[in-house]
C-alpha cells in the first residue's frame, strides 16, 4: 500500500474523531478521573528480592538460610570515641540499645559492649554472663577490671571492640519480616531506627554514632530517591512548559499538550495503584520523564502540521483532518517501535526491569492515545481564519516553508554533494567508540551507583575506612543430613580451618591483623580456653568429641545467647559470616566463588551455599549483563522486523537500523572509556535509546518515501524531506535532551549518568539520522526505482 493511501485513511479517521469529538472528550475525561483518583493509593518500594525469581538458586538458598537462622538483616551503629569504655559512652550504648530493642519493629536481640555474653571461669566451673549486667560502674578499678577482661577475649577484640578501644559496634538483630511487601517492612524498621538514632538527645562531643545495616541504609536510599524523584519530575514539567512555549508559541498549544501529558501519565499510575501494583522508587522517574518527552514530541508534530495546513487553507477542521492524515502513520509507527523496545525489559529476568518495561510501555501508549485523540478534538473548537496568500505560500514552500526549513534544504544539498567523505567520517567516528565497549563493567556498589555526594553514602564511606567499619558481607552456609553434625570434632575443626581460609581471601576485612570472619568456633575455643584456666594455648577446638559436646551443652545451659545464631539446634548446619573491606563488581565474583570452593573442599559431603548481600550483588551483576544482552537483542530484532514489515523491504530495515546502532555504540564506548558502570539504571539506556532513536529514522524514511512517490527522484525526495521535517526532527530531539537534562543536575551518580548518556546518545542518533539515513537511501535506492521524466 502506498503511503499517500495510508495517509488518506488517517485523514478519514480525523474526520470521524472531529465529528464525534464530544464522545472522545467525555470518554477520556471519565477514564482520567477514575485513574487520577487512584493516585492516592499509590505506594512505592525497592525490594531487592524482586531481582530474583523463586526458582533462582540464590533465592532458594536465601529462603533456606532464613528458615534455619532467621533474618540476615540487622540495625548497626558504629560508636566512635576517645575511649568507648568511658562510663558516659557505655551509658549511651546501653540506653540507645534498650530503646532500639523496645521500639524497632521485628527487633530480636541486642549485641553490644553493654549487652553481650562473655564466658568466664567461676567456683562452679564456667559462667556465661554480661559484664555490665548489674550496671555500669564509675571510672575506677572495677571498670578497669571489666575492660581488661573484655579486651583479653580473642573473640571480642577487633570484632566487637577495636584493640585501641576507640570503636565498638551496637548490633540489633531482626526477626523475619512477615508482611507481603518486604520493602515496606524494611522501611518501617529503618524509619523507626532513624527516628531513635538521630534523636538530638544522643548528641555529645564525646562520641559519634554512625548507623548502618540494610534496613537503615535502604530507608535512607528511599528517602534520597524520593526527594530526587520529586525534583526531577518538577524539573521535567518545567521543561515541558518551556518547550511548548518555545515551539508552539500559543496558549492553546501549551495547555492542550500539558493536559494530554498529565492525563496520560497520571491515569496509568492511578490504575496501577488501584490494582495494588507498587511503583519502583528507583525507576519511576524514567517512565514519567520518557512519557513527558514523547508526548510533547507527538503533540508538536501534530500541532505544527495543523498550523501549516491552517495557514494554507484557513479552515480549522479541514486543516486538522489533513494534519492527522499527514502525521497519523509516522506517529503511530514510532509509538509502536518505542513500546516494542520497552517491552523487551520483560525478558530480562529482573523484577525491577519488568516493572520499568511494562510501566514505560503503558505510559507511552497512554500519552499516544491522549495526544492523537484529544489534540485534534480540542483544537477543533474555534473559528476559521483567512488563508495566507497562495502565491506567497507556494513560493515559500519551494525549498521549505520557513527560513530554517530552507537552511535544512541547503544542508541536504551539501550532504548529497559531499556524501562519500561524510559517510566515511561517520563510520570512522563510530568505529572509534567500539574499543570502549570491551571496557564496560558491571557494578552494583552503593558508592558507584549512588555517589559520594549523597550524605549517607559519605558516612558509609567513612565507616568503611574505620578499623571496625564494614558495609558489605557474605555468609557461607554449610549443612549436613541427619547422620552428620558439627558435634563431630573433625567437622568443627574443618569449620575453623574454613574460617581461616575465608580470612585469607580478597576483600576480607582485617582489623588489627584479625580477619573479620564470625563463626561458632570462636565460642567453642573461648569455652575450651576458659575450662583450662584461661590459658591462651587452649584457644583451640578440643580433640575429644565428648568434651566438644560438653562445651556446647555447658554454653547453652549457662545462658549463652549467641550459639544458635551461628549453628542450628540439631547441630546439622552452621554459618560463617565474612565482613568485607570494600567492593569491586569485577573481582568480587571470584572471591565469592573462591569462598564456595573452599567450603566444598573442606566439606565435600555437605550442602554448601553462599548467601547475603554480596552474593546477591554477584547474581545481580550477572542478571544485568544477560538482561542487557537479551533486552538489546530483543529491541534490535523487533524493530528490524517492524521496519521490514512496514516498508516491505529487508534492505530498508537494514539501512534504517544502521544509524540507530551508531548511538548505542557511542554511549557504550563512552561508558567503557569513562568507566561508567552498568547498573540497574544505566542498563536501561541502550535498549531504550534504540526504541527512541528509531523514531526520527521512521519519520525521515516515511517522508522520503512520500516525496519519492510525488517527485519520482531520490535526490529531490531527500532534499524535500530535509526542508519539510528537518527542523521537526531537531525539535523533538532537543525536547528529549532537555527532558533527560534534568537528570544531569542530580547528585545521585546513577541519575547523573543516565542524563549524560541519554543526551549524548540522542544527539548522536540525530546526527546519524541527518547524515547516514538520507545518504544511504540516496546511494542504495532501496525504496524502488526513480521515475523517468
Amino acid at each position: 500500500m502506498k503511503l499517500d493511501t495510508i495517509n488518506r485513511h488517517f485523514a478519514r479517521f480525523g474526520v470521524f474523531q472531529i465529528r464525534y469529538r464530544w464522545v472522545f472528550i467525555i470518554a477520556l475525561a471519565v477514564l482520567t478521573v477514575i485513574g487520577m483518583t487512584g493516585l492516592s493509593r499509590l505506594t512505592t518500594g525497592d525490594n531487592m528480592e524482586d531481582w530474583f525469581d523463586e526458582y533462582d538458586a540464590i533465592q532458594i538458598n536465601t529462603d533456606r538460610f532464613e528458615a534455619l537462622f532467621g533474618n540476615e538483616d540487622s540495625v548497626l551503629v558504629l560508636v566512635e570515641a576517645e575511649d568507648v569504655f568511658d562510663p558516659e559512652v557505655l551509658a549511651v550504648i546501653r540506653d540507645l540499645g534498650a530503646e532500639l530493642l523496645e521500639k524497632v519493629p521485628y527487633a530480636k536481640e541486642l549485641h553490644s559492649l553493654t549487652d553481650m555474653s562473655v564466658v568466664s571461669g567461676s567456683e562452679e566451673g564456667i559462667e556465661v554472663s554480661n559484664p555490665f549486667e548489674n550496671g555500669i560502674p564509675e571510672a575506677g578499678p572495677l571498670l578497669e577490671e571489666k575492660r581488661s577482661y573484655i579486651m583479653s577475649r580473642d573473640s571480642l577484640v577487633n570484632m566487637l571492640v577495636s584493640d585501641d578501644c576507640r570503636e565498638t559496634w551496637l548490633s540489633l538483630s531482626l526477626n523475619n519480616y512477615e508482611g507481603e511487601n518486604e520493602s515496606v517492612e524494611m522501611y518501617a524498621v529503618g524509619r523507626e531506627a532513624m527516628d531513635i538514632i538521630t534523636d538530638p538527645k544522643w548528641e555529645n562531643p564525646k562520641y559519634t554514632l554512625k548507623p548502618s545495616g540494610m534496613a537503615y541504609t535502604e530507608y535512607e536510599e528511599m528517602l534520597t530517591i524520593m526527594e530526587e524523584t520529586q525534583k526531577r519530575i518538577i524539573g521535567g514539567f518545567i521543561v515541558v512548559i518551556l518547550c511548548l512555549i518555545i515551539f508552539t508559541r500559543s496558549l492553546r498549544g501549551v495547555l492542550i499538550p500539558v493536559l494530554t501529558t498529565v492525563g496520560g501519565i497520571g491515569s496509568v499510575f492511578g490504575y496501577m495503584a488501584r490494582l495494588g501494583i507498587p511503583a519502583d522508587s528507583n525507576m519511576m522517574t524514567l517512565p514519567i520523564l520518557l512519557a513527558m518527552a514523547l508526548s510533547i514530541g507527538y503533540a508538536i508534530h501534530l500541532v505544527n502540521a495543523f498550523k501549516f495546513q491552517f495557514h494554507q487553507s484557513g479552515k480549522r477542521k479541514e486543516a486538522l483532518c489533513a494534519a492527522v492524515g499527514e502525521t497519523g502513520w509516522p506517529i503511530l509507527f514510532t509509538a509502536l517501535t518505542t513500546i516494542a523496545s520497552l517491552l523487551t525489559f520483560l525478558f530480562t529476568g529482573i523484577g525491577a526491569m519488568r516493572w520499568l518495561g511494562l510501566t514505560s510501555a503503558l505510559t507511552v501508549f497512554s500519552v499516544y492515545l491522549y495526544v492523537v485523540l484529544l489534540v485534534p478534538a480540542l483544537f477543533s473548537f474555534g473559528k476559521d481564519r483567512v488563508a495566507d496568500n497562495p502565491a506567497i505560500f507556494a513560493a515559500s514552500t519551494d525549498k521549505g516553508k520557513t527560513f530554517i526549513d530552507r537552511k535544512f534544504y541547503a544542508l541536504g544539498e551539501v550532504l548529497i554533494k559531499k556524501r562519500f567523505p561524510i559517510i566515511i567520517i561517520a563510520f570512522i567516528s563510530i568505529a572509534a567508540f567500539i574499543p570502549g565497549l570491551f571496557r564496560m563493567t558491571v557494578n552494583m556498589d552503593y558508592f558507584s551507583f549512588m555517589g559520594k555526594k549523597i550524605p549517607y553514602i559519605a558516612r558509609l564511606s567513612e565507616m568503611l575506612n574505620a578499623k571496625l567499619g564494614s558495609l558489605y558481607s557474605y555468609t557461607v552456609m554449610i549443612s549436613f543430613d541427619e547422620s552428620v553434625s558439627f558435634k563431630d570434632t573433625e567437622q568443627m575443626r574443618n569449620l575453623d580451618m574454613l574460617r581461616e581460609d575465608l580470612g585469607a581471601l580478597d576483600f576480607t576485612k582485617v582489623s588489627g591483623n584479625k580477619p573479620r570472619v564470625s563463626s561458632v568456633t570462636e565460642i567453642v575455643k573461648e569455652m575450651h580456653r576458659t575450662l583450662n584456666g584461661d590459658d591462651p594455648a587452649f584457644y583451640t577446638i578440643p580433640d575429644d568429641p565428648d568434651l566438644l559436646a560438653q562445651i556446647l551443652f555447658l554454653y547453652e545451659i549457662s545462658g549463652g545467647g549467641d550459639l544458635f545464631n551461628r549453628i542450628t539446634e540439631d547441630f546439622s548446619a552452621s554459618v560463617l559470616q565474612v565482613e568485607l573491606s570494600g567492593y569491586d563488581g569485577n573481582r568480587i565474583a571470584k572471591t565469592v566463588k573462591d569462598a564456595e570452593t573452599a567450603a566444598r573442599t573442606r566439606f565435600p559431603k555437605a550442602n554448601v551455599a553462599v548467601v547475603g548481600i554480596i552474593a546477591s550483588f554477584v547474581e545481580m551483576n550477572n542478571k544485568i549483563v544477560y538482561g542487557e544482552l537479551k533486552s538489546f537483542a530483543g529491541s534490535f530484532l523487533i524493530i528490524f522486523l517492524l521496519l521490514a514489515l512496514v516498508f516491505s523491504s529487508f534492505r530498508v530495515a537494514l539501512i534504517g537500523m544502521i544509524p540507530n546502532i551508531a548511538p548505542v555504540l557511542v554511549i557504550g564506548g563512552i561508558m567503557g572509556y569513562a568507566k561508567i558502570p552498568l547498573d540497574m539504571l544505566t542498563m536501561t539506556i541502550m535498549p531504550m535509546l534504540l526504541g527512541i532513536a528509531v523514531d526520527d529514522t521512521i519519520h525521515f524514511i516515511t517522508r522520503i518515501l512520500l516525496e519519492l512517490e510525488n517527485t519520482g527522484s531520490y535526490r529531490q525526495a531527500v532534499l524535500n524531506s530535509f526542508g519539510m521535517i528537518g527542523k521537526t526532527l531537531g525539535t523533538t530531539t532537543v525536547i528529549l535532551c532537555a527532558m533527560f537534562a534534568v537528570y544531569s543536575f542530580s547528585p545521585v551518580a546513577m541519575l547523573f549518568h543516565v542524563g549524560i548518556l541519554a543526551i549524548t546518545g540522542m544527539t548522536a542518533a540525530l546526527l546519524a539520522d541527518y547524515t547516514l539515513t538520507p545518504l544511504l537511501i540516496f546511494l542504495l535506492k532501496p525504496l524502488g526505482f526513480e521515475r523517468m521524466k
